[in-house]
């Protein structure tokens, strides 16, 4: 008869919580970096470019109503596009970068600045557009609202959703 302890290899499961077992500090730096990275790559860009969609509609499409001088006719239909356009890349593993890749389908020209900063619409018209329309700031605030406690928000419950405790 043994009177040895068994230990399993297996993580240990407590209801729905698990941890696996670490035997280093690198091991578990390595299992938290990997739980970083696949939340960053999933829950937290998915979440991210639906706050960037929030913004466009608010910043954007609500900040300006494309009409011509009679203010009834629309000067062009509005595509939706921008809304439609956004991406999350990884650019390491802990760095997720929102773009919005919208472009002119006439001039191919990329028109998220112009957007963003409210300089060099292009519809040849005398109005002053820069100035009429203004900057409508989405990417902007998607970045205020992801530093003001957004991105931590959005990480904690990436994480909690991967079992780990987060206070």
């Amino acid at each position: 008869m043994s009177t040895g302890r068994w230990t399993s290899p297996l993580p240990h499961y407590f209801g729905d919580d698990f941890m696996p077992n670490f035997s280093s500090l690198k091991q578990l730096e390595k299992y938290l970096q990997k739980q970083i990275t696949n939340s960053l790559k999933t829950d937290i860009s998915k979440k991210s470019i639906e706050l960037m969609k929030e913004h466009i509609e608010e910043d954007v499409y609500e900040a300006y109503t494309p009409y011509s001088t009679d203010g009834i006719t629309p000067h062009y239909e509005r595509t939706y596009k921008l809304l439609n356009s956004n991406e999350a890349n990884m650019i390491d593993d802990n760095t997720l970068e929102l773009t919005n890749s919208r472009t002119d389908e006439k001039s191919s020209r990329y028109i998220v600045p112009v957007i963003e900063y409210g300089k060099g619409y292009e519809w040849g018209y005398a109005r002053d557009l820069d100035e009429e329309i203004g900057e409508r700031p989405f990417m902007r605030n998607t970045a205020k609202d992801l530093r003001d406690g957004k991105a931590k928000e959005f990480m904690a419950e990436a994480l909690k959703k991967r079992g780990l405790k987060i206070k």
